[in-house]
């Protein structure tokens, strides 16, 4: 396997996990460039020779690759002010925003999208993560698969328009889910029960939804039309206007789509 020299802009949740793995599956991380300085110098701490830069200058560092693990909203925003030489890839991390934003570099850009929510105080096991790339050149498709690879056994091939569309579902399953249990922890919190009572539910509940399909695992009052039940819920929670309005839409979801 080849090993590259690749940068980073950015040093939030996503460079944090990125660059430690890449560095260990046996890349070099020479450079970092962060707006937060001290997040840069938090991160190079944790690398092996790692130089953190002022100014988003990559052109000093002979870089195969500049990853941007930045927000949607600051890759244009940056990608007018890096400078890097002439045959270095430039890649972002979104999944919402198209390749195409980085077409000024001619055929040196692409995407690297690993689909998972990271963290910088939980660990993440990269091998079994989904990492999605696009490439504007079959050059750079070897290179950010070959990257890709060293971190994952997962590494999938998606254009922006299919990107978006997994971005979308990733809300639903991802951050939708997790307002839930918000909402859940909440109804606990104000009787004083522990939230891990759930911990299993929850576990089994994803297991089931991928072993049988979500339309067909779905389970609890609404899908029966116990009504009883729901009502019963509904007066439960009759004063949080905003938490009975969720249930009751839920509900009617559950039902019109089982």
């Amino acid at each position: 396997m080849k090993y590259h020299r690749i940068g980073f802009a950015g040093s939030g949740n996503l460079a944090w996990h990125l660059a430690q793995d890449l560095e260990k599956a046996g890349h070099f991380i020479p450079v970092i460039y962060s707006r937060n300085p001290e997040n840069a110098a938090l991160l190079a701490s944790q690398l092996y020779d790692t130089t953190v830069i002022s100014e988003p200058d990559f052109s000093g560092f002979n870089l195969e690759v500049l990853i941007m693990a930045v927000s949607d909203d600051a890759i244009e925003r940056l990608s007018e002010e890096i400078l890097v030489n002439e045959d270095t890839i430039v890649v972002h991390t979104s999944g919402a925003k198209s390749m195409e934003t980085l077409e000024f570099l001619k055929e040196n850009y692409g995407v690297i999208y690993p689909l998972q929510s990271f963290t910088k105080e939980k660990a993440i096991d990269l091998s079994d993560v989904p990492f999605c790339i696009e490439a504007s050149s079959s050059r750079v498709h070897e290179v950010l698969f070959s990257i890709a690879r060293s971190l994952s056994s997962k590494v999938v091939v998606l254009d922006s328009d299919q990107r978006k569309v997994l971005h979308l579902a990733a809300v639903f399953a991802n951050n939708f889910t997790n307002h839930m249990l918000f909402w859940a922890k909440t109804l606990l919190d104000a009787e004083g029960l522990d939230f891990n009572l759930l911990k299993p539910l929850s576990k089994e509940t994803v297991e089931k939804a991928f072993f049988l399909m979500p339309e067909l695992a779905q389970t609890g009052p609404a899908r029966r039309g116990d009504y009883k039940t729901m009502k019963s819920h509904l007066d439960q929670i009759e004063a949080n206007p905003e938490l009975s309005k969720l249930y009751q839409e839920l509900s009617k979801s559950i039902q019109f789509n089982t």
